[in-house]
């Protein structure tokens, strides 16, 4: 078979040998990018979350939404759900 065509004197081990690859050091990378982007987001949502309470607010105090529905024949109920 196989193993006995290589099995003569002329076959011989490759050399191999391992060695580490070089790795860049783990040094936590502390840039305006990884601090700032974070305090962006929430302040930009904090200022949307704001904008769309006063706008909802607004609406249920002047019943604009309310008086429509019920112009169109919807049920009071239906309001409180939209």
């Amino acid at each position: 078979m196989l193993s006995q065509e290589f099995a003569g004197d002329s076959a011989s081990w490759p050399d191999i040998s391992v060695q580490m690859m070089p790795k860049v050091s783990d040094l936590p990378l502390v840039s305006l990018m990884t601090v700032g982007a974070p305090l962006i987001f929430v302040i930009a949502y904090i200022y949307f979350l704001q904008f769309l309470t006063v706008v909802l607010v607004s609406e249920k105090e002047t019943f604009i939404k309310q008086q429509h529905m019920l112009m169109m024949g919807m049920r009071e109920s239906a309001y409180w759900y939209v």
